[in-house]
């Protein structure tokens, strides 16, 4: 089998036989949540125009078995906290079921050649969090967990009795609402996250309060938390979010520590939710770093975990 399996560039003539393995896998690993847009699984209008680029750029790659497509995958190259990096979205790999790991693991050892010749050695994969083969293939790679996506319908009904006072923030809010994004900055940095953040201006924060919705939980006169949610405008084929969905981000979420486990996310949640039921928005998404052990159990009780990312890093001196 391995021996029969050939990998080159995609070209053309492959993106239909690609478009219909990633359908399928589509199919198996993500229709079931209601949560989940049902969008791309018809619609592959973009998908196919996100290939065709790829073909053009020379950045996507198929393994075939008897000049049969059984898997492709495709990438982007970007700079990931300035380290050179390739990151590959759910849209741009899948393979046939039954050759799965024959699959993935030539695409890999072929293009992954070719990205550490050229001293790139931080490897990013968007896949579906239910597809436990792949996840398996990946992990004995050297793969990790690194970012979770989740999905919700907001009408989901949440029982709050912790008496916080949560309003939407307004310019009025700017100093306020700067203290706790900087604290929430030194949250992420620390231990087991290690994540840095962007520093925010307070011209930032205002662009903030005025482009999307951020609401804010005070305990009396003290900002104890925060929320922070937009409405989406066009299709999103890195996330497989769409239009008019909600989306937790930007600012995100937090807490002061003090204040958590108190029912305080979940009025802070209940807020988002009554805004997207008035605003007749039928989708909310989140992303969520693995590490982040808080952040992690409270998500997975109100949205389904739907991708998972996954990354790599290569020994630095290999190519000394």
């Amino acid at each position: 089998m391995w021996n029969k399996i050939i990998t080159c560039r995609m070209q053309e003539s492959d993106i239909t036989q690609a478009l219909g393995i990633w359908q399928e896998q589509y199919e198996r690993y993500c229709s079931s949540d209601e949560a989940y847009p049902d969008y791309w699984k018809s619609n592959t209008g973009e998908l196919e125009e996100f290939l065709r680029s790829k073909v053009q750029d020379a950045t996507a790659i198929v393994a075939k078995l008897d000049k049969a497509v059984i898997g492709f995958m495709a990438y982007d190259l970007f700079p990931f906290n300035g380290e050179n990096s390739v990151f590959c979205p759910p849209t741009a790999h899948a393979a046939v079921e039954e050759y799965k790991q024959e699959a993935y693991l030539s695409l890999y050892k072929s293009v992954s050649k070719e990205w550490v010749d050229r001293d790139i050695f931080n490897h990013m994969w968007i896949i579906n969090y239910n597809d436990l083969k792949l996840r398996v293939i990946l992990y004995d790679l050297g793969f990790g967990s690194y970012l979770v996506d989740g999905f919700t319908c907001p009408n989901i009904e949440i029982n709050c009795t912790s008496g916080y006072q949560i309003r939407k923030a307004e310019l009025q809010d700017l100093e306020i609402l700067y203290s706790l994004v900087e604290e929430s900055r030194q949250y992420y940095s620390s231990a087991p996250i290690f994540l840095k953040r962007d520093l925010y201006s307070t011209d930032d924060i205002s662009k903030v309060i005025r482009n999307s919705n951020v609401f804010i939980a005070f305990d009396g006169s003290k900002a104890i938390g925060l929320i922070n949610l937009s409405v989406s405008k066009e299709n999103d084929i890195i996330n497989l979010s769409v239009s008019n969905s909600g989306q937790i981000d930007e600012l995100g979420a937090y807490i002061k520590p003090e204040f958590r486990g108190k029912g305080l996310g979940k009025e802070l949640l209940k807020s988002v939710f009554d805004f997207c039921n008035s605003q007749g928005i039928k989708s909310i998404h989140v992303d969520f770093e693995t590490a982040n052990l808080f952040a992690n159990k409270f998500w997975k009780k109100y949205f389904n975990p739907m991708l998972l990312s996954v990354r790599r890093t290569i020994n630095k001196n290999i190519n000394d």
